[in-house]
């Protein structure tokens, strides 16, 4: 077989067979990637290494950090500063949203009006609890899907682009654009497929395309968002407030950019982030991660702190492929910001003062969750949303 059919077989969306389940535990010999159509590994040759990989003359790197695979990055230059197993293929759990976002962005205006399926309202794991028949901007669910990891609104998002199918086609294509060989998405919110996989070094691919997008950071920093009170022929929900999930990094590190966490029992802990320091931006992606002896955040910022401090002089280990993502003209460019749109814009000078104030700011979650009151079908039920970074649950 060429390596251009062998391409061709990865980059497809798999089909799942009959009484073939989703992967419930890690698989303990995570696959090797990194083979680009011409038969080279992307990034570079020493990119192919399962060990940990560093540049000669570096210090000794953080310890306690427990991820199986990850990468270090420039987000400028595309040099990879460090990593482990970068091409091993394994689990994404919700930091795939990443590339749904990478993907969507472009095409769905802020302002445009969604009104949420059943199937999307009953979307399995984490969820913000969006109301079947009540209707939400894209604004809102964006910030949903990037604030607490919401896979109900990336089921609603995918149905506002023409479906589930359509979506994951699309994001398999953009993988592919962006030189992303080693990944099959298989659903948009990044709830795990039987053969749904990535590699550290996709998702940094990922990560910088991300970033490149002003909506996507504009959504991923804001403290928290709202939502007003909804209603519709299944019943009502009042107003709620929620956090973001990552707000523990962007409060603790300086310069912190975003963040996105992810979780589920075959992938185990992942997590993305991005950081800016003297002039430089770093990425960091970790998968099959740990939470202990140091929370995920603790472990990025470690290697953040390690990444800034080398010399400039060192010879990075490998390189990101392809140029970096221009921000691209998106969809909502074109219409008039929504007033979700028009409050974050507005937001983003005041969000490091909002973050520093953020222990005295007032949140119906500071307890670590809010409550709402459903009524479905004239019963009362009480909807507890929890901040999804204290929950072992599937996201």
């Amino acid at each position: 077989m060429t390596a251009a059919a062998a391409l061709t077989l990865v980059l497809s969306a798999a089909v799942p067979a009959v009484g073939v389940p989703s992967p419930t535990a890690p698989n303990p010999h995570p696959p090797l990637g990194g083979r680009a159509p011409d038969g080279s590994v992307p990034g570079g040759a020493r990119l192919a290494g399962r060990g940990l990989i560093q540049p000669a003359g570096s210090p000794k790197l953080p310890k306690d950090l427990t991820a199986k695979s990850w990468i270090l990055f420039d987000l400028d230059s595309g040099a990879v500063l460090a990593a482990r197993d970068p091409h091993g293929e394994y689990q994404p759990a919700s930091i795939l949203k990443t590339l749904t976002a990478v993907t969507l962005l472009p095409k769905l205006p802020g302002s445009r009006v969604v009104t949420v399926s059943k199937a999307a309202a009953g979307a399995e794991g984490s969820a913000v609890g969006l109301l079947a028949g009540a209707r939400y901007t894209v604004d809102q669910l964006f910030s949903a899907l990037l604030l607490i990891s919401a896979n109900d609104a990336a089921m609603a998002l995918a149905e506002a682009n023409g479906g589930t199918a359509k979506t994951v086609a699309e994001m398999n294509d953009t993988a592919h654009r962006l030189g992303a060989y080693d990944t099959v998405v298989q659903t948009p919110s990044g709830l795990d497929g039987f053969k749904q996989l990535t590699s550290a070094y996709d998702m940094a691919l990922f990560l910088r395309a991300a970033i490149a997008q002003p909506r996507f950071v504009k959504y991923d920093e804001q403290p928290s968002a709202s939502f007003p009170p909804k209603k519709s022929s299944q019943g009502h929900v009042g107003g709620y407030e929620f956090d973001n999930q990552s707000e523990d990094f962007l409060d603790a590190l300086p310069g912190a950019i975003v963040a996105k966490t992810g979780y589920t029992d075959a992938a185990l802990h992942t997590y993305v982030a991005a950081a800016q320091q003297h002039g430089r931006r770093l990425g960091v992606v970790f998968l099959r991660n740990q939470r202990v002896p140091l929370d995920q955040y603790q472990q990025a910022i470690a290697l953040f702190q390690w990444g800034f401090r080398l010399p400039t002089t060192l010879t990075p280990v490998g390189r990101l492929t392809g140029a970096v993502p221009a921000p691209t003209a998106t969809a909502s460019s074109t219409a008039q910001p929504s007033t979700a749109q028009r409050s974050v814009a507005a937001a983003v000078p005041s969000l490091a003062a909002a973050r520093a104030r953020s222990g005295q700011r007032r949140s119906w979650l500071a307890a670590g969750g809010i409550s709402a009151v459903i009524v479905l079908g004239g019963a009362v039920v009480g909807l507890r949303l929890r901040k999804l970074r204290r929950l072992r649950r599937r996201r």
